[in-house]
């Protein structure tokens, strides 16, 4: 997924922010890490583009592995439980990790993601990778999962736009 990541995490911030009212959290910190998470994972193109040189998928990479992110929504649950409630950080932190889930989720439906890493090495994904076209670019935006992306896009368009 290339434009659906961010408008993800927007959409999550946006749906879960109420849910910290009793923390008084900042909103535009919230929805800044809550965006952040939801990009944080394709850091790792820096690393595959300039020194792995294609080596490796790079949803192979530490930044693509539910196991990490999944540890860091687990810490920040238990940080949100231990923590006082005029803490905005457990909030900040937990909506981070939502939005590495929320990279899994949907790279799940555009490619192969290793959800049992580390313990077993199987990537599982919602499409196969059969190419119909010679073109990465008709791949892309011909596929049905262009059209999810398009409903997220749309989605998070319509929650800040909307009047409320």
């Amino acid at each position: 997924m290339l434009f659906g990541h961010l408008p993800a995490g927007y959409i999550t911030g946006k749906l879960l922010f109420k849910t910290f009212d009793s923390r008084t959290v900042f909103y535009k910190a919230f929805m800044f890490w809550g965006m952040l998470g939801a990009i944080t994972p394709d850091v790792d193109l820096l690393y595959y583009y300039t020194i792995d040189d294609y080596q490796h998928p790079h949803h192979t990479y530490l930044t693509h592995l539910p196991f990490l992110w999944l540890t860091l929504l687990l810490l920040s649950m238990l940080w949100l439980r231990v923590s006082d409630n005029h803490s905005q950080n457990p909030a900040f932190a937990f909506i981070f990790a939502l939005g590495g889930i929320m990279h899994m989720l949907l790279d799940t439906f555009t490619g192969e993601i290793f959800w049992l890493a580390p313990f077993l090495n199987t990537p599982f994904s919602f499409v196969s990778s059969d190419l119909e076209y010679n073109s990465w670019g008709l791949n892309y935006f011909t596929h049905w999962a262009f059209v999810l992306e398009l409903c997220i896009i749309w989605w998070a368009l319509y929650l800040r736009f909307r009047k409320s």
